[in-house]
């Protein structure tokens, strides 16, 4: 066989390798990443994500665009990015809400095995809070004022982390909240410092600029940040059992390149140990919680299915 014979076959022979192993994917990221986040600017969800952002495309060289696209609970943004091209740049912010309560407490266009899972990057204990202005001077007299009549309680949709969450509580210390709506914890917590609403349920980033000028006071909260009194009672010193925890995290749709999740998460781990993103975190109201890979992953199983067993009891 002549020379030329055999570099044509080796050159047809490296193609049909290349073409049976698919596509190669250029360096990641060579162009814009967009995050969608799925509630209204303002909220946790959107102050964590944009502070993840902000340094995590310093690191990785290519700017990270955050795209608020809120509508039903989460559920909008989230399915447009379970819908999206598996190539790494269409990414969503996840959380409790809506990757594990709303799809099973009502009918959404994906689940959580529709992602991949790529960061954890905030833990946010929930809290009830009231007006400063409030006749609610602890937990125990909001508590014996909801027994006798309904009270207003403000949250973030029906099938939201604050609600699911707020009628875990309501149940156990037996009061019934007639819950008002928004679009994210800073819009309900806004709407109690200006006293239309009774309470509500709420993440540090939708009320600690509240707390911190002096216009709300927390009846009672999951855990205490390092910023706040330690005279603010926990759940747990009423017995209320259960874990009352958001997360703010980073997913993807499921079946992106390896290549995508090792870049996040290496980008990731490294702005975490930043001084200055701890304390921007902070600052917002987010405690850093750097989590990834599959003791994670498996964890957020857990509770997945553990609100699906809930829902089940609920008749959802």
């Amino acid at each position: 066989m002549s020379s030329y014979k055999k570099s044509v076959l080796g050159v047809l022979g490296a193609a049909a390798f290349m073409l049976a192993a698919g596509p190669a994917m250029a360096d990641y990221p060579d162009k814009p990443i967009q995050v969608i986040v799925p509630y209204s600017a303002g909220g946790d969800s959107d102050l964590t994500t944009r502070i993840w952002a902000d340094a995590v495309e310093k690191e990785i060289g290519s700017p990270i665009v955050v795209v608020n696209r809120p509508g039903g609970s989460g559920v909008v943004g989230t399915a447009f990015v379970a819908n999206a091209k598996k190539d790494g740049y269409t990414l969503v912010n996840a959380g409790l809400g809506n990757v594990q309560v709303v799809p099973n407490f009502s009918q959404t266009p994906y689940d959580f095995d529709s992602f991949e899972p790529i960061v954890k990057m905030t833990a946010v204990p929930l809290a009830v809070v009231v007006s400063t202005e409030s006749p609610y001077e602890t937990f125990d007299d909001f508590v014996a004022a909801a027994k006798e009549k309904s009270l207003t309680m403000g949250s973030f949709g029906a099938a939201s982390s604050g609600t699911i969450l707020g009628n875990i509580i309501a149940e156990q210390m037996g009061y019934e909240p007639k819950y008002v709506h928004a679009d994210n914890t800073a819009e309900s917590v806004a709407a109690v410092v200006g006293g239309h609403l009774d309470s509500a349920v709420s993440f540090p980033p939708g009320f600690d600029s509240h707390l911190k000028s002096g216009k709300v006071r927390v009846l009672a909260i999951n855990e205490r940040m390092p910023h706040h009194d330690e005279s603010i009672p926990l759940f747990s010193d009423y017995d209320i059992e259960g874990s009352f925890e958001g997360w703010s995290g980073i997913f993807a749709p499921k079946g992106v390149p390896d290549e995508v999740v090792e870049t996040l998460v290496q980008a990731t781990e490294k702005v975490m140990q930043d001084p200055k993103v701890i304390a921007a975190f902070e600052n917002v109201g987010a405690i850093v919680d750097f989590r990834h890979g599959d003791e994670w992953v498996e964890e957020m199983q857990v509770t997945y299915d553990a609100m699906q067993e809930l829902a089940q009891q609920k008749g959802n």
